[in-house]
């Protein structure tokens, strides 16, 4: 079997498993609401691999129907406020910001981001832990949500059997990392733990 007929491959599971705010008992437009109410500064939480991202995206797609939007990605490898960020945020006025990571940035260039973020319509941050931001959303991945997204991937299949739960709690809670082992151990037919 070729990588990209494995069912995990993660171009699929991109594909299939966008952000669901019902998932989350909610929708994209009382989302928007309740950012609008936290006066449009706020941020989603999450351990690492708990679809901070991938929210971020959707909100994104909602969004950019009403606003300019400027998204900014930080991470382990990009830990830097560098000149085309800075060029990106001197261009903020009417805009949404959208923030993914900041908490990787050191503190003097979190603050000078969020200096600039003032000019922006608003913004959002996808962060580890709120550290005094209004919450707009907390994810934290569990074994139901894992059978959904599986149903989703795998309609046919009886993944229900498996150690959801087991399998969450192997990887702190990063689905991200679940479906990567998914791939891994996925043999034509189903998974093997």
């Amino acid at each position: 079997m070729s990588a990209c007929e494995n069912p995990f491959a993660t171009r699929r599971v991109e594909k299939l498993l966008s952000f669901d705010p019902r998932l989350c008992g909610t929708s994209w437009e009382e989302l928007e609401d309740r950012w609008e109410n936290m006066g449009r500064q706020a941020c989603v939480t999450g351990r690492h691999g708990a679809g901070k991202t991938t929210f971020l995206d959707g909100f994104e797609r909602h969004l950019e129907l009403k606003y300019r939007v400027v998204r900014l990605f930080f991470h382990e490898g990009h830990r830097d406020l560098g000149k085309e960020e800075r060029g990106l945020l001197s261009k903020l006025e009417g805009a949404v910001l959208l923030i993914d990571g900041d908490d990787h940035l050191p503190s003097l260039q979190r603050r000078e981001l969020f200096r600039w973020a003032h000019d922006a319509r608003g913004w959002l941050s996808a962060r580890h832990r709120k550290q005094g931001i209004p919450e707009l959303l907390r994810l934290a991945p569990d074994e139901v949500l894992v059978e959904v997204l599986w149903r989703r991937l795998l309609p046919e299949s009886a993944g229900a059997h498996l150690d959801w739960a087991g399998r969450l709690e192997a990887h702190r809670g990063n689905l991200r990392e679940l479906w990567l082992e998914c791939y891994d151990r996925w043999n034509g037919e189903e998974v093997k733990f």
